[in-house]
């Protein structure tokens, strides 16, 4: 009798396990190298497509099979809602497949923004519609402005989420992390972040899942970041956490130089333009 209380108490004292980070593998009924054909191979060709146990850790845009919009979703929010699972166990994969992710994501959370700023436009200058209903050169001129500001947005997003996760492999290499090239697909696929926690992916959450979730995902954007730089160095360079936040910090530095550079010019260009 003792024995069982006592084990009822330790299994009410533990943390009950998240199995929303499953998502990210798939369970084949036979898994054989991609290489060779052999199941009994645990891979001679991938760095890591299968291991002993048959588990094939697969990212969900990654999957054949599963419909554009799930997919798109499902892994924007795990790599926004768990960020240390899903960046903490990366798996190795093609970069344009990573890349196209990033598009699509930063294309849809670009005119979510631009939708936003529109509405609020109107708000604000309530004879703008007007203007732009009778005055086909401003209407032209306004749809172009829109067009090109919204695609250097697009490009200049993935691009810096890009850089970023360069920058970690960089960072990671001066303090002896152990693996190498997956930067880029960390970069590519924290994209996701701005899907889920811009307006868009908000008003999204919160029809599916309701307001409680989109308070949740609210914050994500700035504390998610953090989380999944930390996680992809302890998860996928073996540093240790204290080594990791310094890296984390040393890789933000990076991120800003090339940032700050580019600001730099844009600005020198519009004044240049406006002389």
């Amino acid at each position: 009798m003792g024995t069982r209380g006592s084990a009822d108490a330790r299994s009410e004292g533990r943390t009950p396990r998240d199995d929303s980070s499953f998502d990210l593998i798939d369970v084949p009924a036979t898994v054989v190298c991609a290489g060779c054909g052999d199941p009994a191979c645990i891979g001679c060709v991938y760095e890591e497509p299968t291991n002993q146990s048959g588990v094939v850790a697969i990212i969900p845009w990654e999957r054949p099979g599963v419909g554009f919009w799930r997919r798109l979703w499902q892994t924007s929010t795990l790599a926004t809602i768990h960020a240390r699972t899903f960046f903490g166990a990366l798996p190795a994969g093609d970069v344009s497949t990573a890349l196209s992710f990033a598009l699509v994501c930063e294309t849809i959370a670009v005119l979510g923004l631009s939708l936003g700023v529109g509405l609020l436009a109107m708000v604000v200058l309530p004879s703008l519609p007007s203007l732009l209903l009778h005055d086909p050169t401003l209407r032209r001129s306004v749809a172009r402005g829109t067009a090109a500001s919204a695609l250097m947005l697009v490009l200049a997003m993935v691009a810096l989420h890009a850089i970023h996760g360069m920058a970690l492999d960089a960072a990671a290499r001066r303090y002896g992390g152990r693996r190498f090239g997956r930067g880029l697909r960390f970069g590519l696929y924290a994209c996701g972040w701005d899907l889920v926690t811009l307006p868009l992916g908000l008003f999204v959450t919160a029809l599916s899942q309701g307001l409680a979730a989109a308070r949740h995902a609210l914050p994500l954007g700035l504390t998610a970041p953090a989380q999944a730089s930390e996680a992809f160095l302890i998860g996928m360079h073996g540093l240790s956490p204290e080594t990791a936040r310094l890296a984390a910090r040393r890789a933000a530095y990076y991120t800003m130089v090339p940032v700050l550079l580019t600001l730099a010019i844009g600005v020198f260009a519009v004044a240049a333009a406006l002389r």
